[in-house]
């Protein structure tokens, strides 16, 4: 039998440490993507640096306290993606930018925070789901960054195949230069096995699902990253779908909304943080804070018969009062 461990170990320890990566700026420039959050943000952050402006800031803000992670906007926050370069000509100051686009602003920036899970924390998830996994199917991780939990899934448990979608085009690159490199150290490892190999030779993965050398001799099949919309992305094939959601409080009605129509009954939705408040999925396991992660897990089984109707939209709103007293307190120090 094929020692896992020896072939595994180093290959989830070349996935670690995409949590410190650089976070590039956004590309300034007319025909550069993200420019209306470009617009947006600029007029934000312009009211956040001139004190005077800071009530107006607060005002503008307050209708949508309950889809901004945080006390004010990682958007405006130093480490954030906007631009540091003077704005365009045609750029709109606050006043003239209506609620709606703050709304969607802040849905967006919300979705363009990056965290992910810590090796030792993916293990304990993996270890608790993989009695609910069958072999084959397909995962789907939906906002996957830099690709830490697809690679580590596709290692770790007996998929078929597992996708990552990401939206920002500069975390996809780095996903598929860090799978790339999973690739060939996989490649490297294997040819230092006994020849010739055999496809059918018994290996026993990390959480005890009984698999074969194929499983990392098809590596590179059974892997694959997507630049794109999670939205605009069928996932009805997938048997597990994958959601980091710390930062998806306003995404979670509407990502709710589409995997229940897309996903077939017995699939699996699992995220973090924020429960899937739908009637066509029941709740399989709730993993309090503090036992595989930092924050909660919840393990979803999309089941039943589901008329199509939307349900009512869950509120993530903070109470009022707390949230402006956070925020006042946030701008006083600047």
């Amino acid at each position: 039998m094929v020692p896992a461990a020896t072939l595994l170990a180093p290959l989830f320890a070349a996935i670690e440490g995409g949590e410190q990566h650089q976070r590039p700026a956004l590309l300034l420039a007319p025909d550069a993507p993200f420019l209306s959050f470009i617009e947006v943000g600029y007029a934000l952050r312009a009211c956040l640096e001139d004190r005077r402006q800071h009530d107006y800031l607060v005002q503008r803000l307050r209708p949508h306290a309950g889809v901004i992670v945080g006390t004010l906007p990682a958007g405006l926050l130093p480490h954030s993606m906007l631009p540091r370069t003077p704005p365009l000509p045609q750029f709109r100051p606050l006043e003239q930018i209506s609620d709606a686009e703050v709304h969607d602003w802040l849905v967006q920036d919300a979705g363009m925070i990056y965290g992910e899970l810590q090796q030792a924390e993916l293990e304990r998830y993996f270890a608790a789901i993989a009695p609910f996994v069958a072999p084959g199917g397909l995962m789907v991780d939906l906002g996957s960054g830099l690709g830490k939990v697809v690679m580590s899934a596709a290692l770790s448990l007996p998929f078929q195949r597992c996708v990552g979608v990401e939206l920002l085009g500069y975390r996809h690159q780095l996903a598929l230069q860090r799978c790339q490199q999973l690739l060939a150290l996989n490649q490297q490892q294997l040819t230092l096995l006994p020849q010739p190999m055999q496809r059918a030779q018994p290996l026993v993965l990390p959480h005890g699902a009984r698999s074969t050398l194929a499983h990392l001799l098809d590596l590179p099949q059974r892997l694959a990253f997507i630049e794109a919309d999670m939205f605009k992305v069928d996932v009805s094939a997938a048997t597990l779908v994958f959601l980091y959601s710390t930062c998806f409080g306003p995404l979670m009605p509407a990502l709710a909304h589409k995997l229940a129509s897309e996903l077939q009954p017995g699939a699996l939705v699992s995220t973090t943080t924020y429960p899937l408040s739908h009637p066509a999925f029941r709740i399989l396991q709730h993993y309090p804070a503090g036992t595989l992660a930092w924050t909660s897990v919840n393990l979803y089984q999309r089941y039943g018969d589901w008329d199509g109707t939307a349900p009512p939209v869950t509120s993530y709103a903070p109470d009022p009062a707390e949230w402006e007293a956070r925020v006042r307190a946030e701008l006083e120090k600047r």
